[in-house]
């Protein structure tokens, strides 16, 4: 398993309007990164992008999907049913708008609204390209209910005076199954894990990266902070969380044929050392 390394996501300090710049209508998606294997940085050792949990909802099928936005309102983070777009993102519409109807249960800790959630700084995080953009899904799921299912993410990017630029859209939309066949369905998240103790990577596929790249301008310098918005089917336990890093922070999981070879190394050099323990005894 890799781990991430200390990274930090910062907050913005100017204050200025938010208005509303023209963006790309382009069809894309938030896709899984499984090139990485990836063992969560902790729930409680990071600030986050977003924190989603709802408090005393029966589990599913009869709780409601849950729903967090937040958003960059002239520089300060604005949380909850006021901080959802209302509209469908610019690159890659799913179809699904989030709403959120409050219901937080604000006696659980770290949910929606949590002190921990931040507006993302990209060049504090070394993202100055859509290709390196990294979210990791840190869910948190009971033992008798592991699976878990991203309906929609949706990142809203702003630029220097905060104001909004564009914004991608990731999950199944509209056209949700509830199970294998959405596009962010995890059929297992672990047994009693807690939140923390397992992520998942995501990122842009090659069409949306050529999206965002377009609307962030060279070097990203038209997008300089990003908020987020998710809507989370299944979920049961303790609260989910989304935080964003750089592709460059990440360890990939070695090949097989690799694998093999670090193996087939270590045994060498096991034996290597026994024989030398041997003769050296012997003398």
């Amino acid at each position: 398993m890799s781990k991430l390394k200390c990274f930090s996501v910062l907050p913005t300090a100017a204050a200025v309007a938010v208005v509303a710049f023209a963006s790309w209508p382009v069809t894309a998606s938030l896709i899984k990164d499984t090139s990485v294997s990836q063992l969560s940085q902790g729930f409680g050792n990071f600030n986050r992008l977003l924190t989603v949990q709802y408090g005393n909802f029966p589990p599913p099928p009869a709780s409601p999907p849950e729903v967090a936005c937040n958003a960059n309102v002239g520089g300060a983070l604005v949380q909850g049913p006021t901080a959802c777009a209302t509209v469908d993102a610019k690159i890659d519409p799913n179809g699904l708008v989030n709403v959120d109807p409050g219901g937080n249960n604000p006696g659980a800790g770290d949910v929606n609204g949590s002190p921990k959630d931040q507006i993302a700084n990209l060049g504090a995080a070394g993202i100055t390209d859509a290709a390196q953009l990294r979210i990791n899904y840190n869910p948190s799921q009971t033992g008798n209910s592991p699976s878990s299912d991203i309906l929609d993410l949706t990142l809203k990017f702003y630029d220097a005076n905060n104001n909004f630029v564009t914004s991608v859209d990731g999950g199944c939309g509209n056209n949700c199954t509830d199970g294998a066949g959405d596009s962010l369905f995890f059929a297992d998240t672990g047994t009693n894990l807690g939140n923390g103790g397992t992520g998942f990577i995501l990122k842009l596929d090659d069409a949306e990266v050529t999206a965002l790249d377009m609307a962030c301008g060279p070097n990203f310098s038209k997008c300089v902070t990003v908020a987020a918005e998710a809507q989370i089917y299944g979920s049961n336990d303790g609260p989910d969380s989304f935080l964003i890093f750089a592709s460059d922070l990440m360890q990939p999981v070695p090949e097989p044929a690799s694998l093999a070879l670090l193996g087939t190394a270590l045994a060498g050099l096991g034996a290597f050392t026994r024989r030398r323990r041997s003769a050296y005894h012997g003398n």
